[in-house]
């Protein structure tokens, strides 16, 4: 029993202590194809800044096609906050691209395109707006993402935009926050949309058809945490592989479980015996008072007495 202790002790510190310890920093994170492209030194940004690497995924669904956007999580912290708060609110499900310049932007998030007057488009917003904020090395690059303004510059509150080719002569002027990590096929068939033009000078850069974002979503496991321990599948609520940490903390519950089984079943048994060691001698003694029995005096009086049957009697030795 002993030696069964000793095993399920060892067992428990190994599974509490050595098997976390192994996989502290979580399961590697292997960067797919496009973070390649996008996390690489370019002329465009210099992304070997660690505060520009592409975090966040979020995508968007249209009756055109898909794409997904990269967030620059750390780059631009204010401007990708506030719209990954209005897509988790859904915000932007249902909206249409209402400006569509081919080889410049396309430009999307203002609510008034539900209305189907096309006159109000890119006059609405969320109704609050947030500070300009610019960095040096995120440039509007092709595929940039970037917030449209008035000419206030902290006036920027849900549109959008989407750059068609390089845009640099917007560096500075406007907060660029994301880029297209996939579907840029998707853009450029945007782009290429057929628009009103000059026949319709009030509306010439306004899309005919309407071109929709059913939804926008924002993609589970890619955002970046913000504390290495947040990608650890051994702590409650983190890492990649949920079903791994799962496993581990139901084994070790379930280990847990059978050593205090173990103690309690011991400690039943010691408590048994002790029960039934006493009875036996509570039994004993009592047979004892009822039997006949011989008492002798002290050792060296040379006499003894005897009683029987609970009845006193004295003999001269």
């Amino acid at each position: 029993m002993r030696k069964a202790f000793v095993a399920m002790l060892a067992l428990m510190l190994l599974t509490t202590g050595l098997v976390p310890m192994t996989v502290l920093a979580g399961p590697a994170a292997f960067p797919s194809q496009d973070q390649h492209r996008y996390n690489a030194p370019s002329e465009q940004n210099n992304t070997t800044d660690p505060m520009l690497v592409v975090g966040t995924r979020v995508k968007i669904d249209t009756n055109w096609g898909n794409m997904v956007l990269g967030m620059y999580d750390h780059g631009a912290p204010i401007t990708v906050s506030n719209f990954l708060n209005l897509t988790r609110s859904a915000f932007y499900d249902g909206l249409k691209f209402h400006r569509i310049i081919d080889g410049f932007v396309i430009q999307t998030g203002d609510p008034n395109s539900k209305d189907n007057n096309p006159y109000n488009d890119g006059y609405g917003g969320s109704g609050e707006t947030i500070p300009l904020e610019v960095s040096s090395n995120l440039t509007h690059i092709d595929g940039a993402v970037g917030m449209a303004r008035s000419s206030d510059p902290n006036s920027a509150t849900s549109q959008f935009y989407i750059c068609d080719g390089p845009q640099h002569g917007l560096d500075g002027n406007y907060a660029v926050f994301a880029v297209v990590v996939e579907g840029m096929d998707t853009v450029m068939k945007i782009s290429a949309a057929p628009t009103y033009g000059y026949k319709r000078p009030v509306l010439k850069d306004h899309p005919i058809d309407d071109i929709i974002m059913n939804e926008v979503s924002i993609l589970p496991n890619w955002t970046v945490p913000d504390n290495p321990n947040d990608n650890n599948p051994y702590l409650f609520g983190g890492g990649d592989n949920s079903g791994l940490g799962l496993l581990f903390w139901i084994g070790l519950i379930v280990i847990i479980v059978v050593f205090v089984a173990l103690v309690a079943r011991r400690a039943l048994r010691r408590y048994n015996a002790r029960r039934t060691a006493e009875a036996e001698e509570q039994v004993y003694e009592a047979e004892v008072v009822q039997e006949e029995w011989t008492a002798y005096d002290g050792p060296g009086t040379g006499e003894g007495r005897v009683k029987q049957g609970g009845r006193g009697q004295e003999a001269n030795g």
